[in-house]
This record gives C-alpha cells, sequence and structure tokens, in this order.
C-alpha cells in the first residue's frame, strides 16, 4: 500500500517557531515530527510515500532525501501555488494507482492504521475518514455517523452552537483512487470544504472510523509543549532515542552531564548537551542536541532547540526556545513565552509570560520585555464571544492590545477604505478608541469619527456612510463598571461574520500585519453629526400620529441627552422626563401611574430598552417585550419570508400567519438575528429608541393602549436555564444528548432543539461562559419547566 504525507504546510499558528522551519520539520525530542509519521507508516508495512510540500521544501529534502536511511521510498511533490488539501495530493495522482493512506506530516499519533484500513476495506468505501474524540471540537471538523460508520453530516471549524458531537476528522485518510476524477489537476480543491460534500452528493460510500489512540494536530504553542510532555509521560506510543540515565530522564549519544547536576524526570537531554553542577533540569524539560546549560541554571517545563546556550543563574519556565539561543547570567523567560532563532536575551533581562520574540533579536541587558519586542498575548479562548471582543478594563482591556487589536482588523481590509469608530461617553472608551484609530491608520486604513454615541448610532452610521466597517466601544453594565467590549461591523452596521472573526484573530495571534508606505497612512476624514442622522432616519420610518401620547422618560443622560427627549418630543409626545437612573422599575410603575402617562421606559447608556411599563403601571417582562419586538419585525418588513431567531416563542408563526407571512428559524447569534430583522439600518431587538416609537406607532395603528395590545398577545411560556459546564466537556455533553434524544424530531440550526407535541426546548453552548443554556417553550407552564427540568437534568449527569 501506498502513503500520502502532507507536509507543505506553513503552520502559522506556531510562529515563531516556524519562522524558519516548515512545521513538519518542528522538533519533537530533538527529531522532527515528520520522523514519527515515517515511523508510524513504516510500522504497517508502507514504505512507497508521496511527500506534497510548498513551505520551505528544501529543509524537508535535505533531510529525509529519498527516504532510505529511514527504511521508506520518498518521492516529492511540489506545489507551485496553494492547491489546498486534495489539490496538493492531485499531483501525485500517477503515483497512488491503488488504495492509499493520506497522513500529516505535522501531527502527532500512534493511531492503528492497519484497522483503519481494513475497515475502509470491509464498508467498500470510496474515501473513509480516521476520526477521535476531543475535548474542543471548535478547531476542528466536526463529524456525525450513523451506527453503521457512514457519515451523514460534517462542520468544519464549528461555533459551540453548531456543536454536535466531539468527534473530529483528523485529517488522516484513506481513499480510493476513483477520487480523483471529481476535481481537475491544478484546481484548488479541499477534501473536507470540497471533495467530501462533493462525494456526498454523488452517494458514494463516505465512512468515518473512530480510531483509538493518541493524535494531536500541535495546532498552537502549548500544544506544541504537551505533545512531548505526553511522549515523556508515555502516553503516545513512540520510540524515545537515548538511554535512560535517571528515572524517566532520557539523554542521547555523548551527552555530558555533571554529577552534581539535578535530574527530575520526565526529561530529555539531546545528544552531545553539556549540564553542568548545579545545574537543574526539572520535570517536563526538553533540552536539544548540542545545548549547554551552565551552572545554577534553572530548566522547568520547557522546551529548548537545539545549539542552546544558557549561563548562570539564568531561568526559563514553561517556555520554548527555538535553535542557537543565547540567554545571558540572570535572565528570566516566563510561561508561554517563545525565543526565536539567533536571538539573544540580555543579562538580568525578563521576557514576560506569553512574549513572542521573532528569530534574530537583540535584547539588551536589564531590560524587561512587555510589548517593544512582538507581543502574543495569552488567550485562553477566542478573542470573540457573542457582542464582540470584551475584557477588563486596564487588564485586558489596554491601548497596547486596542492598537493590535486594531492592526489586526486593519490588515484584513483593503488599503484606503475607510471604518466609521464611535464610543460611548466614557473616558476609558474614548481612549481605547484613539489607540484602535491609530492601529487603523497604522494599516493604511481612513477613518470616520463618530463620536460619543451609542452602538444603534454607529451601525447605522456605518451603513449609510459608505464605510468598508464599523466599530463601537462601550462600557458593559456591572456592578464594578469595568468591562469593556470592543464591537466590530461589517459595511451593513450588522456584526462581522465567523470568518471575519477568525481572519482577525490569525492575524492578532500571529503577530501578522500590514507593512504600509507613508503615503498609505490613514486619516480621519470629515463626518457629519450621526446623530442628527440618527434621528432623521428614525422619523423617516415612524408613520402614525402620536401626538398625545404621554411618555414617563429615565434614561443614561451621559450617553443619550443630545438625542433624547428631543426625538420623542419631535413626534408631538408629551415627555415627562426623570432625570436619574437609580429608581427600580416598580418606581417608574408608580410614576406612570400618578401621571396618567401611555408608558414608561428607561433606557440604558447604550440606548436599549431596559424597562417597559404599560398605562396600568405593570412591567412588561422580557418574553413578552420580545414578542412586541417580533410584531414589529412582522409588520415592518415587507418580506413574505421573516427570519427568527431559533430560540424565539412558537407563537412567532402564529403572529405571522395573521400577515400571510412565513417564519424561518435562524441561529440566535446576534449576526443572524439582525440579518432577519434590519429595517434601513435599524436593528429592533438591539434598539431601544426604534423600538418605542413602533411600538407607539402600532398602539397608534390600532388605536389600542399598551396594555390592551399585550392582551391580544397568546398565552405561551418560555423558560430560559443557565447550567455550569466546562469548557472541555461541552462537545462531550453534545454528543451525549445527540445520542439520547436519536428519534425524536430534532433540528440542529443552532444547538439541539428537541421538538415534542406539547413544547420544545433547545440547549445552546454558550459562546462566552462554561455554560449551557436550555431553553423550553409551550402553552403549558407547567409542561416547559417539566421540559426545562428534564434536559437540565440530563446535562448535569453527563456532566459529572
Amino acid at each position: 500500500m501506498k502513503a500520502v504525507i502532507m507536509a507543505g504546510g506553513k503552520g502559522t499558528r506556531l510562529r515563531p517557531l516556524t519562522s524558519n522551519t516548515p512545521k513538519p520539520m518542528v522538533p519533537l525530542l530533538d527529531r522532527p515530527v515528520m520522523e514519527y509519521t515515517i515511523e508510524l507508516l513504516k510500522k504497517h508495512g508502507i514504505r512507497d510515500i508521496a511527500v506534497t510540500v510548498q513551505y520551505l521544501p528544501e529543509v524537508i529534502r535535505n533531510y529525509f532525501g529519498d527516504g532510505s536511511e529511514f527504511g521508506v521510498r520518498l518521492h516529492y511533490f511540489e506545489e507551485d501555488c496553494p492547491l489546498g488539501t486534495a489539490g496538493s495530493v492531485k499531483n501525485a495522482e500517477e503515483f497512488l494507482d491503488e488504495t492509499f493512506i493520506v497522513i500529516s506530516g505535522d501531527a502527532l499519533t500512534d493511531f492503528d492504521l492497519k484497522k483503519a484500513i481494513d475497515f475502509h476495506h470491509d464498508k467498500k468505501a470510496a474515501a473513509t475518514l480516521v476520526l477521535t474524540h476531543v475535548e474542543s471540537p471548535l478547531e476542528f471538523g466536526v463529524v456525525m455517523t450513523d451506527e453503521h460508520g457512514e457519515i451523514i453530516r460534517f462542520l468544519e471549524k464549528p461555533c459551540w452552537g453548531e456543536v454536535f458531537s466531539d468527534t473530529v476528522n483528523t485529517g488522516i485518510y484513506v481513499l480510493d483512487p476513483e477520487i480523483f476524477q471529481y476535481f481537475d489537476r491544478g484546481q484548488e480543491f479541499d477534501f473536507s470544504k470540497d471533495l467530501f460534500p462533493l462525494l456526498m452528493q454523488h452517494h458514494r460510500p463516505l465512512y468515518g472510523y473512530v480510531a483509538e489512540g493518541y493524535w494531536s494536530d500541535i495546532g498552537n504553542l502549548s500544544q506544541y509543549r504537551q505533545a512531548q510532555f505526553d511522549m515523556l509521560d508515555g502516553k503516545v506510543e513512540v520510540t524515545i532515542h537515548g538511554v535512560e540515565v535517571a528515572p524517566k530522564v532520557w539523554a542521547g549519544d555523548n551527552a555530558v552531564i555533571d554529577h552534581g547536576a539535578s535530574l527530575t524526570g520526565p526529561a530529555y537531554i539531546g545528544s552531545g548537551c553539556i549540564i553542568e553542577e548545579d545545574a537543574q533540569v526539572n520535570e517536563y524539560t526538553v533540552v536539544g542536541a548540542g545545548s549547554r546549560i551552565i551552572r545554577s541554571v534553572s530548566l522547568e517545563r520547557s522546551v529548548l532547540w537545539k545549539n542552546n546556550y544558557i549561563e548562570r543563574r539564568a531561568e526559563v519556565k514553561g517556555a520554548t526556545l527555538c535553535n542557537n539561543v543565547v540567554l545571558r547570567s540572570g535572565a528570566k523567560i516566563d510561561e508561554e513565552a517563545v525565543v526565536g532563532d539567533g536571538s539573544q536575551i540580555g543579562m538580568k533581562s525578563f521576557v514576560q509570560a506569553g512574549i513572542k520574540i521573532y528569530p534574530g533579536k537583540i535584547i539588551e541587558d536589564h531590560t524587561s520585555v512587555k510589548c517593544s519586542i512582538i507581543v502574543g498575548e495569552r488567550v485562553s479562548r477566542n478573542l470573540f464571544g457573542q457582542l464582540g471582543v470584551k475584557g477588563t478594563c486596564g487588564i485586558d482591556m489596554t491601548t497596547n492590545f486596542t492598537n493590535k487589536l486594531a492592526m489586526a482588523f486593519g490588515t484584513t481590509q483593503l488599503i484606503g477604505t475607510t471604518i466609521g469608530v464611535g464610543h460611548d461617553a466614557s473616558p476609558f472608551a474614548a481612549m481605547l478608541a484613539e489607540s484602535f484609530v491609530a492601529g487603523l491608520h497604522a494599516s493604511g486604513i481612513h477613518t470616520y469619527d463618530y463620536g460619543a454615541v451609542t452602538t444603534p448610532v454607529s451601525r447605522l452610521a456605518t451603513c449609510h456612510m459608505d464605510c468598508a466597517g464599523g466599530i463601537h466601544i462601550r462600557m458593559l453594565p456591572s456592578e464594578d463598571d469595568e468591562q469593556l467590549v470592543i464591537e466590530f461591523m461589517d459595511e451593513s452596521g450588522l456584526p462581522i461574520s465567523k470568518a471575519m472573526e477568525r481572519k482577525i484573530e490569525n492575524a492578532y495571534h500571529q503577530d501578522d500585519f500590514r507593512l504600509i508606505k507613508l503615503c498609505q497612512v490613514g486619516r480621519t476624514r470629515d463626518c457629519q453629526n450621526v446623530r442628527i442622522l440618527y434621528r432623521e432616519q428614525l422619523l423617516q420610518l415612524v408613520e402614525g400620529n402620536m401626538q398625545g401620547y404621554t411618555v414617563v422618560l429615565e434614561y443614561d443622560y451621559l450617553n443619550l441627552h443630545q438625542i433624547m427627549p428631543e426625538l420623542l418630543e419631535s413626534l408631538g409626545c408629551r415627555v415627562i422626563q426623570l432625570n436619574r437612573m437609580t429608581s427600580t422599575p416598580s418606581e417608574l410603575a408608580r410614576w406612570v401611574q400618578a401621571t396618567g402617562a401611555d408608558l414608561g421606559i428607561r433606557l440604558d447608556g447604550n440606548g436599549q430598552l431596559t424597562v417597559l411599563v404599560t398605562n396600568e403601571g405593570e412591567v412588561v417582562c422580557a418574553e413578552i417585550l420580545s414578542v412586541l419586538q417580533l410584531m414589529i419585525q412582522i409588520q415592518s418588513s415587507d418580506a413574505m419570508a421573516l427570519h427568527v431567531a431559533v430560540n424565539a416563542p412558537n407563537i412567532a408563526e402564529i403572529l405571522a400567519a395573521q400577515y400571510n407571512k412565513q417564519v424561518i428559524r435562524t441561529k440566535a447569534d446576534p449576526r443572524s438575528i439582525m440579518e432577519g430583522c434590519q429595517d434601513h439600518g435599524f436593528h429592533v431587538y438591539w434598539d431601544g429608541l426604534y423600538t418605542l416609537t413602533h411600538i407607539m406607532q402600532i398602539m397608534a395603528k390600532k388605536q389600542m393602549s399598551l396594555a390592551e395590545l399585550i392582551g391580544m398577545i397568546p398565552d405561551f411560556t418560555l423558560l430560559t436555564k443557565k447550567v455550569a459546564c466546562p469548557w472541555n466537556d461541552k462537545g462531550r455533553v453534545m454528543r451525549f444528548l445527540m445520542e439520547q434524544t436519536k428519534g425524536q424530531q430534532v433540528e440542529l440550526i443552532d444547538g439541539i432543539k428537541i421538538i415534542q407535541d406539547e413544547g420544545w426546548t433547545l440547549i445552546l453552548p454558550d459562546s462566552d461562559e462554561p455554560v449551557f443554556k436550555v431553553f423550553a417553550g409551550s402553552v403549558n407552564q407547567q409542561v416547559a419547566e417539566q421540559l426545562a427540568a428534564t434536559y437540565t437534568k440530563m446535562i448535569i449527569e453527563c456532566r459529572g
């Protein structure tokens, strides 16, 4: 049998490890990761191997040659331009004249390949994907198979709402040559995105084999170190070259270790190393060949490549040092830091946690490296959450962070385009906005300065002012008032897509920023008063006579005084203004009753409608408010098909039918919902002023009070519960729920929605917090409570 090793990857997520080294050549215990792949193939009797190369191909060729030293025959196929995974393998079509296996040259595994191959032949498959279970499936292709192993669904790099299993594609495939008939040579074509969906369309047998054993795609710097720790712990079946010189401490040929050195296993010391007296090689340390560790040095949970020179009293803890790095006396490298090839760290200098120093840099003595060299912030999860990029002021959210984030965003845009930037009235948000603008200008992007406005104003301005996108920076309501969010918008004022979020995250984490000419530096362009634009556009959308309505108004003066209460007065309303934001909803209700007003409202600092009170003094609950907003969406849209969130109550279909309209359910994320309810740049669920004016518009048209309007809403119950669940358990819980709901009517639009005769339940993994959200809906409150309790109990039992 023949094999293909895909070895063309740049390994951009591992930079600066891969600045001078292709990812398949990154060392694990002093040997290239691809060498372990070759050993695995050879172990299973596969010796005829094609190798696809593109990035720094000579480094791979020079090391492996024709493969004879490794007991195999290697045949190289080089891409002139990126062709995708399948496109690169197509170059070897003439060589692959029988069933063959495709495997990555930059991942570590000990799978039994023979079992996968036998499975492929038994099923008479055209293609078999080797699968495995992982804790966090967000960065992989999630795959679902039936009880026979036939693939019925897969999704590439899902968000949490799309995760329906923790079973993922490892990038190892057993294929028959027939797959080449589905695409042409030279065509950019991917296995998971293009070929496998095409095979499913043509009803070709496509199977998934769940393999037992170890697998790591070594997708980031932490995983790179962890893979070697796992090797030292014996969690992966590989050969460690060397002699065990102390308990769980292996040393290569000609390593010189002083008797006074302290060795604590598991650890690995490469050939030709010198470890001097009093040096400490502590647990989970890898020292590359030819390195010299001087006395009184301390190494712990770190990986050093070849020919490093570490002077006295230097400390390396939880870091990675590439080839030929010099650490002078007393230098310290902290956790998750990376020092690139040939760099020198001066005496008593300190490289702080998470810092990345690219190849060839010289750090002067007594320097604390914070952000003067390329910084790689430590991020435990994705930058983006539901609202955008969120963090704590002065800790996560700093001017350095926002400037770098802006350069990452600017790099994804065309030079010379314009981005609108708004912020709330807080000094901290205004300061970060200035930093963000500087980062955009440094990327060749022009800006509009919206000033201190609300998010709805920024969205509308971005939509109407021919911008390529927009940014809004604002404080979040919280007890300590220290949380801040940066909201990103596309040219329509909608939240940016998941694909754009990933582009920004990749540019940010890889420090991949655009370099521009002096003449390309961005400028701040003149901008009309966007508050006036917002008010005028909103007034144009309002129909009907609202004169005579009395509104008790409570709002955040700092952020809204330039829009409110003039907007309501322009509509002919009588406004009773409460100049405070400290009253309770019940106090606002008493004001409405005491003044005989038609309604009362409270708007927060971002223009969101947080409290609505009827003319009878009843505080409207969030569920009823969402139905009122749904009514606005139905009546303001000319479309016959309305996009409504999957977690909205089922009376949406009833209300839409009254206007001969159809409901199409969408994901519950802000972008999907906004796409379905956009009205000339306004978004009813995220704009309190738009919601307020249109509620009064419906009241005027129907000649009803707010209480009477609410009385027309059919009875329903919608419950929402949060269930804590660690991030690493979410994929396993979703797989368990899918197994438990087999045979039931299930929708997988966003999360898992189980539809029953008397009600429905939606289980949705939260993208911001380690929780599940459980939504239960029914016309009967008791049924909704029972459904919510049932699935909450399931999650808790599976979570443990």
